[in-house]
């Protein structure tokens, strides 16, 4: 049954807590485009989320330029994001079984503390002067543990918080919250990690700050568990319902985990590549890498005020399709340009393309998934991720081989093709 939004269980259901009146006099002074942060839990989440981006954002761009600075090959670069992913591909269900058993608070909490234990141990490594390429991966394998279980708990959550009407808002404010980080983030690394003399260990100090400050908030958010009380069945019984209600029960669902493998996990590997992209063909240093990938956050911020700022955003599925095709292509032209102006107009369009893919994504998938099975349908979606892993080392390793824009088309193409198949064989994703 492909449609579950009359379903009681189901999201659409009212789950927002009622507000005090002067947090709702608060909420009609903001733009539409912020109604969500009228709620004070979900401000709570997305300041979380906030700073969480600015974490992530610091470690991409130190990581990757310091693995470069280590090897000078693509395809070591290519190997930070595939051990970031393993724990995607082997620990993502079990975080999706989770956020759907246990309090999502709690658990986001235990998340955000490993997170910041990873980051005090890579700062303690490169203040010391004793890091070593292995450091470098092995602790992108610990780091993608708490991503596994971050993505299901966290955007699960969100729906349990606010008023149904509220969901795609909410989730454009996400990758709002996401891209402004962008925006500045890699660029403010790239540039403090030149004034440091090539030094990324800054890059870690500023982590590790900012993960104190997201417990703190975390911690803040008055969320009351609707999980039920009593026997449950096992985690494997769980983890099968969800495969069975994607498998057999919802083909559309499916087939939305299956598009975003084209976007998501393929085009958006070219940010892999960037390293070599700015030193090779750009003439490129630290402080150009962490810029152009700011860029990019000029078009996602575009992309996201648009969509939080729409009521009712309708046609979700050609949404999907146009910016999903758009991408692919974007990114197969990108690993062609030589102008620097050039390359960095591209990156601001690839940037709009995957914020609104990835919204309308997410959001689809959230309304036609009964509640008590959010968790476990977005935690597929780290899948995506795993994907996402093996298309940065193959384009590494293709890039090794014969350049920099060959790799990228095959990311690009992968895409278009992606796209293509499940717009002509899932009809029913055009007409959500």
């Amino acid at each position: 049954m492909d449609d579950e939004r009359n379903n009681p269980d189901g999201p659409t259901a009212p789950t927002g807590t009622q507000e005090p009146e002067s947090e709702t006099r608060q909420g009609r002074r903001l733009p539409p485009a912020f109604e969500s942060l009228r709620n004070r839990n979900f401000r709570l989440l997305w300041f979380g989320q906030l700073g969480q981006a600015s974490a992530m954002w610091a470690d991409q761009v130190a990581r990757s330029w310091l693995t470069w600075q280590i090897t000078g090959s693509a395809t070591a670069v290519g190997l930070v994001n595939f051990f970031r992913a393993i724990p995607l591909i082997t620990l993502g269900l079990l975080g999706g079984v989770i956020a759907d058993r246990f309090d999502k608070r709690t658990i986001l909490i235990v998340i955000q503390t490993w997170s910041l234990c990873v980051y005090v141990v890579m700062a303690v490594l490169l203040l010391g002067d004793w890091i070593e390429l292995w450091h470098v991966y092995f602790t992108a394998l610990l780091l993608g543990g708490g991503m596994a279980l971050n993505s299901p708990v966290r955007t699960s959550l969100i729906p349990q918080l606010l008023d149904g009407r509220l969901l795609v808002n909410a989730m454009s404010l996400n990758s709002i919250a996401i891209n402004v980080t962008r925006l500045t983030g890699p660029a403010a690394i790239g540039f403090m990690i030149a004034l440091a003399g090539d030094d990324v260990a800054p890059a870690y100090v500023v982590a590790v700050i900012v993960y104190v400050i997201i417990i703190f908030t975390t911690i803040q958010i008055d969320f009351k568990s609707t999980q039920a009380s009593g026997p449950r069945p096992s985690f494997v019984s769980d983890l099968i319902e969800g495969f069975r209600y994607l498998a057999l029960e919802n083909r559309t669902a499916m087939m939305l985990v299956v598009l975003a493998a084209g976007p998501l996990a393929f085009a958006h590997s070219y940010v892999t590549l960037l390293p070599v992209f700015v030193t090779t063909v750009l003439d490129g240093g630290s402080s150009g890498f962490g810029l152009i990938q700011s860029v990019s956050a000029v078009g996602a911020l575009v992309g996201g005020f648009t969509l939080a700022s729409l009521r009712d955003v309708r046609h979700k599925g050609r949404i999907m399709m146009i910016t999903g095709l758009s991408y692919g292509v974007l990114v197969l032209v990108l690993g062609s340009v030589t102008w620097t102006f050039l390359a960095f107009g591209i990156v601001v369009f690839i940037g709009a393309s995957q914020t609104v893919f990835r919204t309308s994504n997410n959001s689809s998938l959230l309304e036609i998934t009964p509640r008590r099975l959010q968790g476990r349908v977005l935690s597929v979606t780290a899948l995506d991720m795993g994907v996402q892993a093996l298309a940065a080392v193959l384009a590494g390793a293709i890039t090794d081989a014969y350049s920099v824009a060959v790799g990228m088309a095959v990311l690009g193409g992968m895409c278009l093709v992606i796209v293509a198949i499940v717009g002509i064989g899932a009809p029913a994703i055009r007409r959500l």
